[in-house]
């Protein structure tokens, strides 16, 4: 399975092929991704919270905020990911990422 992350944010795949989208986050911040997309056509398939460190409990440790979709139709697919508290709505995101797909 494909995967873009931060540092890697665009790549190809086929028609019905499932990508993931991986991005360093720290749930004790109180900050979320907020992952939408905003063109092209992806179904969401999945998503979970993966620990950098599995087994073994950090206190203020990171996590892997991983997202899965299915490229639906040929074409571009266009991702937004903004890293925000999700109670303050007035405030720009902390980070903001644009991700590319390109379908086939």
């Amino acid at each position: 399975m494909k995967r873009l992350s931060e540092k890697f944010n665009a790549i190809a795949v086929k028609k019905g092929e499932l990508f993931m989208l991986d991005l360093d986050g720290n749930p004790s911040t109180g900050y979320m991704w907020d992952v939408k997309v905003t063109a092209g056509d992806a179904t969401l398939m999945s998503r979970e919270t993966i620990p950098t460190n599995p087994g073994k409990m950090v206190i203020g440790g990171g996590n892997v905020e991983r997202t899965i979709f299915r490229a639906e139709t040929d074409g571009e697919i266009e991702i937004d990911a903004k890293w925000r508290r999700p109670w303050e709505t007035s405030t720009a995101p902390a980070k903001h990422a644009v991700f590319n797909i390109s379908v086939k």
